[in-house]
């Protein structure tokens, strides 16, 4: 296809022209490659000012897009992959809208819009031909491969979406307590999930203490888990009851760190530290993270109810993603500022630096449990990630691929060597990556590339000294600081 070809040109460009507008990260030993911040194309130019500016803007045809029209007007909310890797579907604003983007292609498939926006949604199948989406005025609505099949209403607004594929359950925790399961099978409601019970479910309750604003489904027992306001992650086997069996109480395990240190601490709308504001299992079931809104990730085993590790992200904001990195047996964690990639078991590894402070005193040990690898930053908010895989690893266990929705048009995307390998369908940016380290080694360690090596900074006592105090104000000096910054052939001829 044409998608391919144009995305194959731009492959050989990076490699004979040995040089790109990639920007690279490097952070605790671990090199990051940021794959959207080169140029960005404006979004009032047609398809004929697109083609101009490939041929005559340099920065903007050595570019790195591993997808195209990976953006929204404004901003994008969420973004997941299918369970049979080959597309990815991400929603934003404005207007709501969903897009799909097919791997194989490189590029969006079909975008639909929505009457409203989307606060969540799920794959029921293999591929994108099913889909529900939790909307922000109270509809879960269906899609099938023509386009909008269906909706129903659920009583009170949802926060959340899970499915249960065993029992063929969409599960929407809801703000007044209750967990709503829609019967897809049936097509009708059972009965709501209920947080003890003595609960009566009332859908007049629109701030309960119960209310949940998380859920996940294990992968292999089919358990359900539910993160509450209450700093409760509640569990409910399917073949039981409406109420829970076991309560683990996260709240008072993450009570003593961060900014949870005391349960009067304020959130705005009331919010506490505690919140639970994210869940995930690992592929095995065993092992369970969960993020607060005070911006702390405790670890679980399942067999326990104490804690194994708690990981502080220290700027006090909500964790609204959590996953387990099977292949590096590594936990993914993100708040708005933030991903940041740590260890979830104690590693022999001490090749890479990963050292730091917590609570501004101690110091965890190269390769222990909760030890950094790495972190990653962005140019805007992050509001959800996904570790990007493939058809033979459609949840991404050994990719190092990271794909970020956030507050601005364009998704971030990057790629992290560190995880594992780039999938298959853009298997290029392993040899780009490379090419960039065979550089990097040949410039050697002292060599650092900057937009300012050819300028030296000089200060106002200098600039007197040298008698150029009239080029004040000129492009020969460029203020900056507490000085200025001088062409470095003039500075030697004066």
């Amino acid at each position: 296809s044409s998608t391919t070809s144009s995305s194959v040109t731009l492959v050989l460009e990076a490699k004979n022209r040995n040089q790109s507008t990639m920007e690279v990260q490097h952070r605790n030993g671990t090199t990051i490659y940021c794959l959207s911040n080169g140029a960005a194309t404006p979004a009032w130019f047609n398809a004929a000012q697109r083609r101009n500016l490939n041929k005559t803007d340099a920065n903007f045809r050595r570019r790195v897009e591993i997808i195209h029209d990976l953006d929204f007007p404004i901003a994008s909310n969420k973004i997941r992959q299918s369970p049979d890797g080959r597309f990815i579907v991400a929603t934003g604003t404005y207007a709501p809208r969903l897009r799909c983007y097919e791997m194989s292609d490189f590029g969006m498939k079909f975008e639909r819009f929505l009457d409203s926006e989307s606060i969540d949604f799920q794959f029921l199948g293999q591929d994108y031909g099913k889909l529900a989406l939790l909307c922000d005025d109270r509809y879960i609505r269906f899609h099938a491969p023509y386009g909008h099949h269906t909706e129903m209403r659920i009583p009170t607004f949802g926060r959340a979406m899970g499915y249960e594929s065993a029992t063929c359950n969409l599960l929407i925790p809801a703000c007044n307590g209750a967990i709503y399961r829609l019967d897809l099978e049936e097509g009708r409601f059972n009965t709501p999930l209920k947080p003890h019970a003595d609960f009566e479910v009332s859908i007049r309750a629109h701030n309960s203490q119960y209310g949940g604003s998380c859920i996940a489904v294990s992968p292999t027992h089919q358990l359900t888990s539910v993160g509450c306001e209450d700093g409760m992650v509640r569990f409910w086997d399917n073949r039981s009851g409406t109420a829970p069996f076991v309560n683990l109480n996260v709240g008072s395990a993450v009570s003593n760190y961060g900014y949870a240190e005391s349960e009067d601490v304020q959130f705005g709308n009331n919010a506490k530290a505690y919140e639970l504001t994210s869940l995930a299992y690992d592929p095995s079931g065993v092992h369970m993270a969960i993020g607060t809104r005070g911006g702390c990730v405790a670890l679980y085993d399942m067999r326990s109810s104490k804690p194994l590790y708690v990981k502080e992200h220290q700027y006090g904001l909500p964790i609204h993603t959590v996953r387990f990195h099977h292949g590096s047996d590594l936990v993914l964690s993100s708040d708005a500022r933030l991903i940041k990639i740590w260890r979830a078991k104690s590693s022999s590894i001490s090749g890479i630096n990963t050292n730091e402070t917590e609570n501004g005193a101690t110091l965890v040990a190269a390769g222990a449990m909760g030890s950094i690898v790495t972190n990653i930053e962005g140019k805007g908010d992050f509001t959800h990630f996904i570790v990007s895989g493939d058809e033979l690893d459609p949840t991404g266990d050994e990719s190092g691929l990271i794909l970020c929705a956030s507050e601005q048009p364009k998704l971030q995307s990057f790629y992290c060597p560190v995880l594992g390998r780039a999938p298959r369908w853009c298997s290029f940016l392993d040899n780009i990556t490379e090419e960039l380290e065979e550089k990097d080694r040949e410039a050697g360690d002292d060599k650092v590339e900057s937009v300012y090596e050819d300028h030296k900074f000089v200060t106002r006592e200098e600039v007197e000294q040298l008698g150029v105090g009239n080029l004040v104000g000129t492009p020969l000096l460029r203020g900056y600081m507490h000085g200025f910054f001088m062409d470095t052939g003039m500075y030697n001829r004066i």
